[in-house]
């Protein structure tokens, strides 16, 4: 969840991009300069790949391994991309940002799909159909978890950062999180068989309905979490992100307050970054 950088950069970035390349020409400059910035931190330029396989608008996929570029692919649209690139290149900054010594990964432990089973298991019901596909959806529900368990919480600090640092963006930043709330409501509704997400796994997007809320200045995206019995933990995550430092340095305590307090300490560890 775009662009060819001016100048230098410009003509390396026609060359690999190819031909599909209409969306980036339009991004505005100061979602440029973001760019610019990723690129004077990291020492590689952000290569463009349109994908229209993408499910998100953007993903960053990071150089590592002696990777000459960043990739960040993208969906394909006639819609402004910058919020988007925004949104992903913010998680990029945050990182770079930091001293090397303190930049970390976040990896599961692979303890995750049998905790979820367990809690499969004792707050839902087991049908004689469902338990065949217990392991299948406890592992596609961990995997979920902990990556909105990461990009919820440390996101959160981007949209705070994009509202307040580049209010030129802010009606691209309102669609943006109108679309993502809008996915997010399916999860209320994701089932197999008899099975549905754990209800303390939704703490986090019970958290990002809250905080869109607030930073729009509206109360309807929290609506359908308090019917989910899920609002309250979704209140005590916005808690704790309001009363820990909002700078990057302050990002892994945050998630794992957030993980103590949804129940998920232990089912991943930080690990030191390799570029």
């Amino acid at each position: 969840m775009l662009a060819i950088l001016r100048g230098v950069l410009c003509g390396a970035r026609h060359h690999r991009l190819g031909t599909d390349n209409r969306s980036m020409k339009n991004l505005r400059s100061q979602t440029l300069g973001m760019l610019q910035r990723i690129e004077a931190l990291s020492g590689r330029p952000v290569e463009f790949k349109p994908d229209s396989s993408l499910t998100l608008r953007a993903t960053l996929q990071l150089a590592r391994n002696g990777a000459p570029s960043h990739v960040l692919r993208y969906r394909p649209t006639n819609e402004p991309l910058d919020y988007w690139v925004a949104y992903q290149a913010g998680y990029l900054l945050r990182l770079l940002e930091l001293p090397p010594a303190e930049r970390f990964d976040f990896a599961g432990t692979g303890t995750a799909p049998s905790q979820v089973e367990e809690l499969l298991s004792t707050g839902q019901p087991q049908a004689d159909g469902d338990r065949s596909t217990l392991e299948q959806f406890a592992e596609m529900t961990a995997h979920w978890a902990l990556l909105n368990l990461r990009s919820y919480a440390i996101g959160m600090r981007i949209d705070q950062w994009l509202a307040g640092d580049h209010p030129e963006l802010r009606s691209l930043q309102a669609a943006g999180i109108r679309s993502m709330q809008q996915e997010n409501l399916l999860l209320l509704s994701k089932h197999m068989g008899g099975m549905s997400i754990p209800v303390p796994l939704l703490g986090p997007v019970a958290a990002y309905a809250l905080f869109a809320d607030r930073l729009l200045g509206q109360t309807s995206y929290a609506i359908p979490y308090q019917a989910a019995g899920v609002l309250e933990l979704g209140a005590e995550l916005l808690a704790i992100l309001d009363k820990l430092p909002a700078d990057a340095a302050h990002d892994r305590e945050l998630v794992d307050a957030w993980a103590a307090a949804i129940g998920m300490a232990g089912w991943y560890a930080w690990i030191p970054y390799k570029p």
